[in-house]
Formats: structure tokens, C-alpha cells, sequence
């Protein structure tokens, strides 16, 4: 029985049929012999095969119920927890947030108490998705930094890929596609070592999307296909639903709206079937896509209302806000602009809720921890990577006949490694690495001589509105419209550099407060009378919040950078477009 139960363990990711087969056996035999411990597991594996395969959701609960009190009654805090951290999954497939928050919790610590690790670190990820649904973005990044740390801490490839995708997924919604798909790739990479075929499939459609938005449908498309014939195999209903509406999306993008059509319509199925509120929603705005293109608006006004009950059901915050921008954009259509006010108000609101400032910067604060571990680790890269040039380069000149080939060869890498160390690869400025340096080294200098320097902080407002209303792709055009605007207004001496998202930074050498404080402001009216439209039709004109802070006696780089983020956020909060100093 044991050996039947651990079998089905390592099935159910692969093949859930086989899975829940040899479950079901298990527990027939321990019902006959009175085996208890037996019975437990196999009520547990049962439970979690019929809830891959899409069985109702009360029978998988009713089954893991038992299992639970059984595991309690043996004292097995490693089954109760795994039953607990099963249970939360079906309350959070079923948008019961609070329900599902609580078996995570429990189980947390029964895992924390026994010290497993891994299994420590799925708890968390599954926690970082009950807030990352309910639009609480910062404590879902923890809780995924913490889960990734556990994983690569036990050695865990598995635990591991899981938290890198899911921090993917929320890095992609907060606007950070190219660490989205770092992310997405190793943990690509790291899940083909398991034999976790299901996990392999969500990374795929996450990755697939993710080309998709970046206006990619071609490359998108291989990785979808992958991913639905992994879904069909491993029996996966939830990862089928979600591979076919991405497929739908891919055809979209490709103006195939006729092949999309019946892979949405059973997207939709899948998603009522297993009562996932959230993901039903996602179709709807997606089936809602066709008639808006097509200029039927009132077709589409349906399938939104649809969209929005669902929604605001599952109190999927992200989507809520999204749907909301849908519906406004469909009433302005039909001429009817009171309600489409009335949806914009709302959309505002929700975005503001994800945006709030102590959030964003908590939010920013959890990323700086992360590009510095990746600046460390990089950091090692490059040195093994300059060992193995300096060896390249000795065996190169021992062997003359190849000396001028390699030297040149080994030089246009060295050039290419140290621009890349030093550029931002959208809009082409300084990175956040090349301008924490130069800062330091400006800073240094600067009180060294005793020569003014300033720092000016920029953030294009409203910026996720263009990435929502339009698509990524141009609101990565306006990126690199912005960042050229700001580097062809400032001097060769200065430094202009991508700070993250959508926030840039000037650091302005051997200037005072008040001059920069002048620059910022030529800066902003230049970025508001660009002819944006000459971007992307229908792109509204964009503006830009400055923030500047000239450098004090008592200043080192991290407070003259954060006293420039306090005057940026004071310029925002007195209505945006202005310049704050």
C-alpha cells in the first residue's frame, strides 16, 4: 500500500489517470487489512488526482477531510501538512481566498516544525498566489523571494522552478517583462530535470504569453503547443483551460479570430466546470476582443458584464481593474459616456489600490534586494568568465598561427561584456548597476572638491494605462521615446540611466539644485509637446513627474537618490506633471 500511494505521488504530475488508478487500489486494500496509515494517504492522493483531473470539488474535499483527521490522529505532521497545503489549493481554485490562506498558514508551520524545507517553500508559493489573485503585489513578491531562497537552499529543482515561475508571472504584471523572462527561462531549464510534466506546462504558457504580449504570437505558438499536448497527457484540466486560452490569444494576435473562437468557447467550459471564477473571467475578456475589434461594441458589453461578475467574485483585484477599462472603453464607443466615466472611475480606483506609494515602495525595495543577489551572482559569473578569457588569451599567444583571430575575437567580447554590464537593453541609457557606480563615483568626487551635483528622479505617469489600453509592445516604444528625449536634453558630462519599470534617472554633475531644478523642467515640457501620436496612433500625449535633490554635507548616494524619490513622490501627489525639488 505504501508503495502503491508513493507511486501515485509520483505519477499524478505526469499522468493524474494512472495516478488516481493505483490510489484507488491503496485504498480498497487498506479498508480490507485495516491499515490506517494507508487509508490516510490514500484519501489524500485520491483527492488530489480527481482535483487535476477536474472531478467536483466537494467530492476531492470530503475525501481529503478525512485524510486530515486520520493524519492527526497518527500524529504525521508531514501528511497532516501536505493534506492542509492540498486543501488550501481547492479553497484557492475556487477563489475562497480567506479559507485558503488559512490551510496555508496551518500547514506552514507543521512544515516549518519539521523542517522540510522544500516543502516550506511550495507553502509560501501558494501563499504569494492568494495575494498576488487579490492584487496585494508586494506580499506576494516576499513571500516568492522567500519560497525561491527555501527552494535553491534544499537543493530543490522542483520547489525551486516553482517559485521562479510564479515570480515571473508577477513580474510580468507589474510591467518587468525582460526579468520576467529570465525567470521563465531557468525555470524552464530547472523543471526538465523532475519529472514534473504539469509544472512544465504551466512555465510554457506563461513563457507563451508572455511572447504574446510582447507582440511575438509566432514564437508564442511552439511553446502553446507544447504546453496543450503536456495538459492533454497529464490529464491537467486547470493547465488545459489555461493553455487553450492562451492558444486563443496567440490566434488573436495572428487575426485569426475564427480558429480562436472554439478554442476560447472551450477554454470557457473547462474554467465553469472546475467553478475557477478568476480564469472564466480571463476567456470572457478575451472573447470580448473579437466583437470590439469588429466595432460592435454592444456584443462586447455583454461578455464583459460577464467578465466583471466573475471578477468581482473571485476578488481578483488585477482583473476587476481590467475588465473595468474594457467596459469604459466599449461605453465611450456606444456614445454612452457617463457610464463609461463611471467604469474609468472604477478602473482608476483599482489601479491606484495596486499602486499605492507605501506598496510600490516596499515593492521596489524587495527588487533592489533581488538585483543585488543578481549583481553578486553575476558578479561571480564575470570573474570565471575573465579567468577562462585570461586562459583563452595565454593559449592564444603560445599558438601563433591563431593569435590575431582569437585576440580580436577575445577583445569584441570583452567590449560586448562590458556593455552590456553597462546598458539598459529597451532604451539603450545606463542600467540600474552602471548608475548605482557612477553615483557612488560622482558623490565621491563631488565632496572631494567641493563641487554641487544634483540627482533628478523621473516617472512617466499614468504609464500602465498605455501598456493596458494599447499593449506592452508600445508601452516599450514610449520607454525608448522618453529615454532618448531625456539623454539628447542633457550634457555628455551627465548621466542618464533606466532606474526600473518606468522610472529614469539623471545624475547631473557640477550642478546645483536650482539649475537642475530648471533642467527637469525643460525635460518635462519637452516629453509633453512630443508628438506622441507619431509613436502609435491614438497614443494620448504622456507626461512625466521629476523629482531633484541637489547633494548635502551629510549625503551619501543612498540618501541623495532618496531624497530625490521623496521630492518625485511629492510631485506626483500635487497632481503629477510638475517638477518637485
Amino acid at each position: 500500500m505504501d508503495a502503491l500511494n508513493q507511486r501515485a505521488h509520483q505519477l499524478r504530475h505526469s499522468d493524474a489517470r494512472a495516478a488516481l488508478a493505483l490510489c484507488r487500489r491503496a485504498h480498497d486494500l487498506a479498508l480490507r487489512l485495516d491499515y490506517q496509515r494507508g487509508l490516510a494517504y490514500s484519501l489524500l492522493r485520491t483527492s488530489v488526482c480527481q482535483a487535476i483531473l477536474g472531478d467536483d470539488p466537494d467530492d476531492c474535499l470530503a475525501a481529503l477531510q478525512q485524510a486530515i483527521s486520520l493524519m492527526r490522529s497518527l500524529g504525521d505532521q508531514r501528511g497532516e501538512a501536505e493534506a492542509l497545503n492540498h486543501q488550501g489549493n481547492l479553497h484557492l481554485d475556487r477563489q475562497a481566498h480567506e479559507a485558503a490562506l488559512h490551510c496555508y498558514q496551518q500547514a506552514l508551520r507543521l512544515r516549518q516544525a519539521v523542517g522540510d524545507r522544500a516543502a516550506e517553500s511550495t507553502t509560501l508559493n501558494n501563499i504569494a498566489l492568494v495575494h498576488r489573485d487579490t492584487g496585494q503585489f508586494a506580499e506576494a513578491l516576499e513571500h516568492l523571494l522567500q519560497s525561491r531562497q527555501l527552494g535553491e537552499a534544499a537543493g530543490d529543482a522542483g520547489a525551486t522552478a516553482y517559485a521562479l515561475t510564479n515570480l515571473a508571472v508577477l513580474l510580468a504584471e507589474m510591467g518587468e517583462q525582460p526579468a520576467a523572462q529570465t525567470h521563465f527561462d531557468r525555470a524552464l531549464a530547472l523543471v526538465r530535470q523532475t519529472p514534473d510534466r504539469a509544472l512544465e506546462c504551466t512555465v510554457l504558457i506563461g513563457l507563451g504569453r508572455l511572447l504574446n504580449d510582447a507582440g511575438e504570437p509566432q514564437q508564442a505558438l511552439p511553446h502553446l503547443r507544447t504546453a496543450f499536448d503536456l495538459a492533454q497527457r497529464t490529464g491537467n484540466v486547470g493547465d488545459l483551460a489555461l493553455a487553450l486560452l492562451a492558444l486563443g490569444l496567440v490566434q488573436q494576435a495572428m487575426g485569426q479570430t475564427a480558429a480562436a473562437a472554439p478554442l476560447l468557447a472551450d477554454a470557457l467550459d473547462l474554467a465553469q466546470r472546475r467553478g475557477d471564477r478568476g480564469l472564466a473571467a480571463q476567456v470572457l475578456l478575451a472573447q470580448a476582443r473579437t466583437p470590439m475589434a469588429g466595432d460592435d461594441p454592444t456584443a462586447a458589453l455583454q461578455l464583459l458584464r460577464q467578465a466583471l461578475a466573475h471578477a468581482e467574485a473571485a476578488q481578483a483585484l488585477p482583473l476587476i481593474g481590467t475588465t473595468h477599462g474594457c467596459l469604459s472603453q466599449a461605453h465611450e464607443s456606444l456614445g454612452d459616456l457617463a457610464a463609461a466615466l463611471q467604469h474609468f472611475r472604477a478602473y482608476h480606483a483599482c489601479t491606484q489600490r495596486l499602486q499605492d506609494q507605501p506598496s510600490q515602495r516596499r515593492i521596489r525595495a524587495l527588487m533592489n534586494q533581488q538585483d543585488l543577489a543578481r549583481v553578486q551572482h553575476d558578479a561571480l559569473a564575470e570573474r570565471a568568465r575573465n579567468a577562462e578569457l585570461a586562459q583563452a588569451l595565454a593559449d592564444a599567444q603560445r599558438a601563433e598561427q591563431h593569435h590575431s583571430q582569437l585576440l580580436a575575437e577575445l577583445q569584441a567580447q570583452a567590449g560586448l561584456l562590458q556593455q552590456l554590464a553597462r546598458e539598459d537593453g529597451l532604451t539603450g541609457l545606463a542600467n540600474r548597476r552602471w548608475l548605482d557606480l557612477q553615483l557612488q563615483r560622482e558623490v565621491q568626487r563631488a565632496q572631494r572638491f567641493g563641487h554641487p551635483l544634483a540627482v533628478a528622479m523621473i516617472d512617466i505617469d499614468h504609464f500602465k494605462a498605455i501598456n493596458d489600453g494599447f499593449s506592452h509592445a508600445a508601452g516599450d516604444a514610449a520607454l525608448r521615446v522618453v529615454a532618448r528625449l531625456l539623454a539628447d536634453g542633457c550634457r555628455s558630462s551627465d548621466v542618464a540611466g533606466r532606474y526600473g519599470g518606468e522610472e529614469f534617472v539623471l545624475i547631473l554633475v557640477e550642478t546645483p539644485a536650482d539649475q537642475a531644478q530648471g533642467l527637469g523642467d525643460k525635460l518635462r515640457q519637452r516629453i509633453a509637446s512630443h508628438d506622441w501620436a507619431a509613436v502609435l496612433a491614438g497614443l494620448p500625449p504622456l507626461t512625466v513627474s521629476i523629482g531633484v535633490a541637489g547633494l548635502g554635507a551629510d549625503d551619501d548616494a543612498a540618501s541623495l537618490l532618496a531624497r530625490a524619490d521623496l521630492q518625485l513622490y511629492r510631485a506626483k501627489r500635487d497632481g503629477r506633471n510638475r517638477v518637485c525639488g
